[in-house]
């Protein structure tokens, strides 16, 4: 039997969204964006696996996520279409803005998981909603009595880049002190824009930075490599799920395109974009599933759905 088969997962749905999420990225960086028809992409390749995990566990009736531009896994996985999400990246109507933002500005009601926070544009403003619905849960509960919101919680997600932002500090402060069920998930692509991770916090690890921060849960590693950021998901939900305080999970991923479809990273070496490329996580995906779980021709079946669709 599987390892992964221990994990609350879906992993024929995690291996389906990974693949059209991979999909709709190169069709939008091949052709969309070159042709004109949008304006300007955020790539979420290299970045799905935690964010389709996540999105699995947030299946109570106020659990809730704050998003960032890199989320659209995750989104998808949460319930957003393809075909809205390719329409808000072309600012069409269908979208979720219907035209009126940059396509990656998410807000979804709740569509059997998590109900999206809206999201403003600027780095690091996604933490304090998540941090206040944090507390509205807790008072729910707390003062009015409302047991249906009792295992509830709110997640927010960033990159490494945001934790130099006010936001992020304020959130945490507001978790900590007040032992609110927040989990922030840090996705450290070891780049923010052009700047590597360790300009954006000393040692460029926010997790061991946070070892000691009073009342806040650590879990740090792979979110390449699927039994691995599969555990460290499952643990960190279960965690804030219970009611022990807020959490930070900060999962490793390459980023395997530019910062946005202007940035042609031409700062980094060959031998960094190759080692990238070898921790791409639909790779490590395919090979933790075949065979475990499915043979190669029900993966490729996969992968002409997502094509199709």
């Amino acid at each position: 039997m599987s390892e992964l088969n221990s994990f609350p997962f879906d992993w024929h749905e995690v291996a389906r969204l990974a693949l059209a999420s991979r999909l709709m990225d190169e069709l939008e960086e091949r052709e969309l964006t070159p042709g004109g028809l949008v304006t300007y992409q955020f790539s979420a390749r290299g970045h799905e696996l935690g964010q389709l995990l996540l999105a699995q566990l947030l299946d109570r009736p106020f659990d809730a996520a704050s998003v960032y531009y890199r989320s659209r896994p995750f989104m998808l996985a949460s319930g957003l279409t393809l075909t809205e999400a390719l329409a808000a990246d072309m600012a069409r109507a269908g979208g979720m803005s219907d035209g009126r933002d940059v396509g990656v500005v998410f807000n979804m009601p709740r569509r059997g998981r998590a109900l999206v926070l809206p999201m403003a544009a600027d780095v690091g403003s996604q933490f304090t909603p998540a941090a206040g619905w944090a507390q509205a849960l807790r008072y729910r509960r707390d003062h009015l009595g409302e047991a249906d919101v009792a295992d509830s919680i709110a997640v927010a997600f960033g990159g490494e880049g945001s934790v130099a932002s006010n936001g992020f500090w304020s959130a945490l402060t507001m978790a900590t002190t007040l032992r609110l069920p927040l989990l922030v998930v840090v996705e450290d692509n070891n780049y923010a824009i052009s700047v590597k991770s360790g300009l954006q916090t000393p040692g460029g690890n926010i997790a061991a930075n946070l070892a000691s921060f009073h009342d806040l849960a650590i879990w740090d590693g792979s979110g390449v490599e699927p039994a691995a950021t599969a555990a460290l998901v499952a643990a960190a939900v279960a965690h804030v799920r219970g009611g022990a305080g807020p959490g930070l999970l900060r999962l490793t991923v390459p980023r395997l395109s530019g910062h946005s479809s202007v940035d042609n990273q031409a700062y980094k070496t060959e031998d960094e974009r190759d080692d990238e490329w070898a921790r791409d996580p639909i790779s490590a995906l395919r090979a933790a599933l075949v065979p475990a779980l499915m043979d190669a021709r029900a993966w490729q079946l996969l992968a002409d759905d997502a094509t199709a669709q």
